[in-house]
């Protein structure tokens, strides 16, 4: 099977903490052909972008409550989550509050997950739609995804597990994409969720830097077939979720200059077995 999802607006790249055709109304469809694009997550405010949501927050009535604490649980599911309010961090260190308007249960392959209108307070009495709004000015949602994407000097978006921490990940953005595709952290797929992130955006050295353009058409297939290989299309790169694993040296690749990249393998066999590690494989038309 093969993933179309609609591509990535161009935002804040250096973000957070955690198909077949298109078959849906909101563009979300369900298997490996991709149209991918830079953008990590849709949390942008102001320059800065969310990097972790507290696991604990109050409910509408002011009473406490606290998302799944567990390594492999989905954090926020039902309706007992709206009206709640959660602290979140920035990436220049800045606690704003969050707060879930209204949520509704996932359709098809996304039944298991929960998806949520969530906003940010921007001042004193104002509150903004975390993820923006969508064409039709109406709030785009999230996903709750365990976990947290850090900055480090070396790595500008590398993915953490976190018992303490998780991230609402924008629907049309690259981690809600791989979410949607099947890669989901609760059901133990946390390093392909990884490895798809690293995939769509092109982060060939796993450095956080994506090397792709908006809108490129890719299929993409994994190790544990969540996501099948239907497509004879060439082979570009094998993946892990620190980056790329290999480049093929046969094919084009969406980054002309690969060669500068220290970390893959170039090879002339790169993206035709999962070896050396890697989780999930790229392909171009």
């Amino acid at each position: 099977m093969a993933a179309c999802v609609a591509p990535d607006d161009v935002d804040e790249p250096n973000v957070v903490v955690v198909e077949q055709d298109i078959a849906e109304p909101n563009g979300i469809s369900l298997n490996g052909i991709s149209l991918n694009g830079i953008s990590l997550n849709g949390t942008s405010l102001s320059g800065a972008t969310v990097t972790g949501v507290s696991l604990s927050g109050t409910s509408s009535s002011g009473k406490a409550i606290s998302a799944n604490t567990g390594s492999t649980a989905q954090p926020l599911t039902g309706t007992t989550y709206v009206g709640a309010k959660f602290n979140a961090t920035t990436s220049n260190g800045q606690t704003i509050a969050l707060r879930i308007d209204a949520g509704a249960a996932g359709t098809g392959t996304s039944s298991d997950l929960w998806f949520y209108t969530v906003s940010y307070q921007s001042s004193s009495t104002t509150w903004s739609p975390l993820c923006g709004l969508d064409a039709s000015n109406a709030p785009i949602k999230a996903v709750s995804v365990a976990g947290v994407w850090a900055s480090s000097s070396t790595d500008a978006a590398k993915y953490l597990t976190s018992r303490s921490q998780f991230t609402f990940a924008c629907q049309g953005k690259t981690i809600g994409k791989c979410v949607e595709l099947g890669y989901k952290t609760f059901k133990g797929y946390a390093n392909q969720m990884a490895a798809c992130v690293r995939l769509l955006r092109g982060d060939f050295c796993g450095d956080g830097q994506a090397h792709t353009v908006d809108g490129t058409t890719l299929n993409l297939y994994d190790n544990v077939g969540v996501q099948l290989d239907t497509e004879a299309w060439k082979a570009e790169a094998g993946w892990d979720a620190a980056g790329a694993v290999c480049i093929n040296t046969t094919n084009g690749t969406r980054w002309a200059d690969a060669g500068t990249c220290s970390r893959p393998a170039k090879t002339a066999t790169c993206g035709t077995s999962f070896t050396s590690g890697v989780l999930l494989i790229s392909e171009l038309p």
